[in-house]
């Protein structure tokens, strides 16, 4: 081959590699400015929701679920059922728990130790202590027993159930749980409390509360036509004090291998005020090992440590996750640059909930409504 050919042939092939670059840069313009129009249509109609004592804009078409929900060391659990659906599955819970001390050998304890009605305007509910349990620890030579008991405290209104459980509990924590029943208001999904407290699915725990040092509920986000994205944001009061998002960044940089910081680009990071609220932003790409593209996408506040008002704000971005359980990592079905509008939408409308004003709380009936008219025997 003469250098004339050479020539011609290098020249057609730099050419057809300027075509492919070409077409793959067209390629994905044209994607980004797909999905950001996709982004833009669907962050144009919002759904205002409530999570804990802070308020956060979502699409309004964006499929939303709540979890973990705790306050002062009960968790809860809220279910829309009918009374008398209530009433047949306390009944048999209450059971169950019964028919434990029966079966029990002489080493074990469980069963029930007190079983009355609640005594809450407008409710119908049993409170149940059982299960107490005996242990010791040692501190230095000195050992000191401990005793503890699990606490459910049922609760229906107007549709709605609520279970308030402590599985490792002091006996006194069963009055704590009917106060807090006491405070307990329905809303709607999407009603914005004007009262101040803390927002769980379906209800509100209306302030003054009783002292207490720990607030926990996360929200989930998905949009049904990505599912390899997810959205969380949580609120979460009582933690420990500890390193902040960016501090645990520079820790995980300091030990991760040459190799795995490769495939990782830090697309934004740094602090970032929302809502008047101090945070630290981190938002990542990674290339993984089967070739995907990922993103995670965080930002996070430290709150104040034992204050339940100001509670650790954690706001964390997903995708590429598989839909098959352990699977893979998949593509980003969103572009980068929509991935940002989509953040950059939902992100700085974190605020706390504007309180305007406190309703009355209801005192304890005389004559309340009875859930079970005899006590088991035990």
């Amino acid at each position: 081959m003469n250098c004339s050919n050479k020539n011609r042939w290098l020249y057609l092939i730099a050419l057809l590699v300027l075509l492919a670059c070409a077409g793959g840069w067209a390629a994905t313009q044209a994607r980004s400015m797909r999905d950001r129009s996709e982004v833009a249509r669907m962050t144009a109609k919002k759904k205002t929701l409530c999570v804990g004592r802070y308020l956060v804009d979502v699409p309004a078409e964006a499929d939303v679920s709540f979890s973990g929900s705790m306050l002062d060391g009960f968790d809860i659990v809220a279910n829309k059922e009918s009374e008398s659906a209530f009433r047949q599955r306390i009944g048999e819970r209450e059971a169950e728990i019964a028919a434990r001390r029966a079966g029990a050998n002489a080493d074990s304890e469980g069963g029930m130790e007190t079983a009355r009605d609640l005594s809450i305007p407008g409710m119908v509910g049993r409170t149940f202590i059982y299960g107490r349990s005996r242990g010791y620890l040692m501190e230095g030579e000195r050992r000191v027993d401990l005793e503890w008991v699990s606490v459910e405290a049922h609760a229906h209104m107007n549709g709605m159930s609520f279970s308030l459980v402590a599985e490792f509990a002091e006996e006194a924590s069963a009055e704590e749980g009917e106060v807090l029943l006491a405070h307990l208001r329905l809303r709607d999904d999407d009603e914005v409390p004007i009262a101040a407290g803390f927002c769980v699915p379906g209800a509100l725990f209306v302030d003054p509360l009783p002292a207490h040092k720990n607030e926990h509920v996360v929200m989930n986000l998905g949009l049904t036509e990505h599912p390899d994205l997810s959205f969380k944001l949580t609120s979460m009061a009582g933690t420990l004090p500890g390193p902040g998002l960016l501090a645990r960044a520079a820790r995980a940089d300091a030990t991760m291998r040459a190799e795995d910081r490769f495939l990782m680009s830090k697309l934004r990071e740094g602090k970032r005020s929302i809502g008047g609220i101090d945070g630290e932003e981190l938002l990542l790409r990674a290339r993984e090992f089967n070739l995907t593209t990922t993103y995670g996408f965080n930002w996070e506040a430290p709150g104040a440590v034992g204050d339940p008002k100001l509670p650790l704000l954690s706001m964390e971005l997903r995708t590429g996750i598989s839909e098959r359980s352990g699977g893979k990592p998949v593509d980003s079905s969103l572009h980068e640059d929509a991935l940002f509008a989509l953040w950059d939408s939902i992100a700085p409308s974190i605020r706390p909930r504007n309180v305007t004003a406190t309703p009355q709380l209801p005192t304890r009936a005389d004559h309340p409504t009875p859930l079970a008219q005899h006590q088991p025997a035990h």
